[in-house]
């Protein structure tokens, strides 16, 4: 059987173009290997302060804190490069769990001159230093509480893969006007464009929380760019605020799944049911 083209040519890059974009794949790939992460791994970024900086801190224990991460570092190694992240100075070299392999990445940093500014601007603080202090940060990256372990976090890490235009997801709270900072999912060029320089307005004296920092900075963005996580995280940690543990039952954690589901039925920028 003829098949008829009707006058049609499919277009062919020039050779210098494509000289380019593979060069260019090629360099991203290497950058990556040197990092530990195989094509298509998204990097874990683990935020630590070890001795707390902050007098709204329950969890405030240095030792028990550093067994938490310990714990959370080694369950996440398994699933996903990692970036540790630290602000208080504490001697991380005293722990060989903290010495650097092709898989985790131990950046320190001093603590915040503005404590009084609360955990948020200090965490947040810390992240534009991270993102701006590395040689050639990970184009797409998953933050999470380092005391935090998210015992689902396969699913979070092949969502995340699936989404790697998304800007951002995070989930966005609009009855309380939060968004949850806990975990949140970044592409690094937009962390730069919509977050960078945010900690600057958190003040938690004044209740400026930097839940509701960005969450005002993300209220005029495009759907595109900032929406919440399809998966329910099923979270085992201590709230470092409150001092209360995250529920981990499994039946309670599969009709939050389903609330989340039929929620993006009808909006996939908010959640609309409390956590």
């Amino acid at each position: 059987m003829e098949i008829r083209t009707f006058g049609f040519r499919p277009k062919t890059l020039p050779a210098s173009l494509n000289w380019k974009i593979s060069m260019e794949n090629r360099s991203r790939e290497t950058s990556a290997a040197a990092k530990g992460q195989l094509p298509g791994e998204i990097p874990i970024v683990l935020t630590a302060t070890i001795i707390p900086n902050s007098v709204t801190a329950t969890a405030s224990d240095p030792e028990r804190r550093l067994q938490e991460y310990m714990v959370a570092l080694d369950f996440y190694l398994s699933f996903a490069p990692v970036f540790f992240l630290e602000n208080s100075a504490y001697p991380l070299e005293r722990h060989p769990e903290f010495r650097e392999t092709g898989r985790l990445h131990v950046r320190r940093f001093q603590p915040s001159a503005r404590p009084e500014r609360g955990k948020g601007y200090q965490e947040f603080e810390m992240l534009d230093s991270w993102i701006t202090s590395e040689a050639q940060p990970p184009e797409q990256w998953l933050k999470i509480t380092g005391r935090y372990q998210i015992l689902n976090i396969s699913s979070f890490l092949r969502e995340c893969r699936r989404n790697v235009n998304a800007g951002l997801l995070i989930d966005q709270l609009p009855r309380s006007g939060f968004a949850r900072t806990y975990y949140f999912m970044a592409q690094s060029d937009f962390y730069r464009r919509q977050v960078m320089g945010l900690y600057q307005q958190c003040d938690d004296r004044n209740r400026d929380w930097i839940e509701r920092v960005l969450f005002r900075k993300l209220k005029g963005l495009p759907l595109v760019e900032a929406r919440f996580f399809g998966t329910q995280p099923r979270i085992r940690a201590v709230a470092g605020t409150s001092g209360a543990s995250f529920p981990t039952g499994r039946s309670q954690w599969m009709c939050k799944q389903v609330l989340r589901r039929l929620n993006q039925l009808i909006d996939r920028r908010y959640l609309w049911y409390s956590k």
